[in-house]
């Protein structure tokens, strides 16, 4: 893990287009320093733009999970094709709130919580309510977590069928644990991408290769998901799935840390008045852009691939029943194309993408949860040894308590779809963050064009009405 002191730029905010800067001590005054030695020139064009990606896939390794491989297969095997234009819409549309808090980070160089109580004034105790909003999202999605986390342990039970259910949720918990302690994160989520985009192919292989079975789909087929039918039926899972599709509220809160600890907002240098400056600025939010772009194409092909199957595969089917045996029912997506021996395929395919999902997870409400415990004083932030400790407890105790959720509720089904309808809800706090850092906070040389203003606001609209649904879901 890099140290924060060096890749947060500066502590500077702008309003109005103008630059306000904060008081600094002598620490600080040092870190900046620091900073200014870690700036580097952004790529010219795209293609060298490639070579620094990496917050966004580190995000899809976490996206392509439980979303698509259990919310979105259940949503197409209820809707049908019905509702295939939520799946896309989910996926597109919340990109443009994602990139909003990406250009915040690389500005400003600060993470999420520290960034909403430093623009909020109204407080709650020692932050901003949006940090306390945060706060109960957090705590609210164990529960989700713990439905990915027991899909991961029933994939164990079938690899091992002589352990228990129980006991493949403490060997999953020890491994999330043991791979994580000591921060060493990079080399294992290189493995578990390069596993993620294995399955991704998979996926569109069992798409084209449907096509040849009784259970091919036509144009017309496709084309009437695209009606935008919503039946009042299909409102809660569909809610559901559009709130944990795509790049969540968890993911857009958590990008910020990934771009810091990438480096974007260290090469960009500190926030200052010069065209030099600006110019990085630019050049590195292009990159951001590129990054978030590339990862989207990828979780909108995965999750689009899982609907398709859900609703030819599955539909035909009874309906799923949650449980300890839901994992295997969904391997019908591989054994009924390709065979009953390419089950065990599935599995673990299976098994990648869950694990990735909670192992990904798990890493970032680390953060989270240490960035919350810097602010109410717990710990000094700046101090690599303090964040390096709390960030350690929280990996150690965030898969513990996901392990014995589902130990007492054991559906997964059900705790996903709980997560993806708080994920909906809390959106509502994140798409209001994100206009307050883009009217209230942005560089007048770094002012948006109007398509992308546009997008931002049919991002929060799309939000907003989504949550509308949910509540009237919830209360009627």
């Amino acid at each position: 893990m890099r140290d924060w002191a060096i890749m947060r730029s500066a502590r500077h905010s702008s309003l109005n287009g103008g630059v306000r800067s904060l008081p600094m001590n002598s620490a600080e005054i040092k870190q900046e320093r620091r900073s200014i030695d870690q700036t580097r020139e952004p790529p010219s064009n795209v293609l060298s733009g490639l070579r620094f990606v990496g917050p966004g896939l580190i995000l899809s390794a976490a996206i392509v999970g439980s979303g698509e491989l259990i919310a979105t297969t259940s949503l197409g095997a209820r809707a049908g094709f019905m509702l295939l234009w939520v799946i896309l819409f989910g996926c597109l549309v919340k990109v443009a709130v994602q990139l909003e808090y990406g250009r915040f980070a690389i500005v400003h160089g600060l993470p999420t919580y520290q960034a909403w109580n430093h623009v909020g004034k109204f407080r709650v105790g020692p932050v901003h309510w949006t940090v306390w909003a945060g706060v109960l999202y957090m705590i609210s999605s164990l529960g989700g977590q713990a439905g990915v986390l027991g899909g991961a342990a029933q994939v164990g039970t079938y690899v091992l069928p002589a352990i228990s259910v129980g006991a493949s949720v403490g060997l999953v918990v020890l491994l999330i644990i043991g791979l994580q302690f000591q921060g060493r994160y990079g080399p294992v989520e290189i493995v578990a991408t390069v596993l993620n985009v294995l399955f991704v192919g998979t996926i569109i292989y069992c798409v084209v290769a449907v096509q040849q079975t009784g259970y091919a789909f036509s144009s017309s087929d496709l084309l009437s998901g695209l009606s935008f039918q919503l039946p009042r039926e299909t409102v809660p899972l569909a809610v559901a799935a559009f709130g944990i599709i795509g790049i969540a509220s968890g993911e857009i809160s958590t990008y910020p840390y990934w771009c810091l600890e990438k480096g974007y907002a260290a090469w960009t240098g500190p926030h200052d008045d010069s065209e030099t400056w600006a110019r990085r600025a630019r050049g590195w939010i292009r990159v951001m852009m590129l990054d978030a772009v590339l990862s989207m194409a990828i979780y909108t092909l995965a999750t689009a691939g899982f609907y398709v199957l859900g609703a030819t595969v599955l539909r035909a089917r009874p309906v799923l029943a949650d449980g300890n045996e839901f994992i295997y029912q969904l391997s019908a997506l591989f054994t009924d194309l390709l065979g009953e021996g390419t089950r065990g395929a599935f599995m673990l395919c299976a098994f990648t993408v869950l694990f990735s999902t909670i192992f990904a997870n798990t890493a970032a409400f680390s953060r989270l949860w240490t960035d919350f415990f810097g602010l109410c004083g717990w710990l000094d932030w700046r101090r690599d040894s303090q964040r390096r400790r709390f960030v350690r407890i929280v990996t150690c105790v965030f898969p513990v308590v996901c392990g014995v959720i589902y130990l007492f509720v054991q559906r997964p089904l059900l705790l996903i779809v709980f997560l993806g309808i708080t994920n909906a809800l809390y959106l509502l706090v994140v798409a209001y963050q994100a206009i307050v850092f883009r009217y209230g906070y942005t560089d007048s040389r770094l002012r948006p064009g109007i398509f992308y203003d546009l997008a931002l606001w049919a991002s929060i609209v799309s939000i907003g009405f989504m949550a509308v649904h949910t509540g009237f879901s919830l209360f009627s």
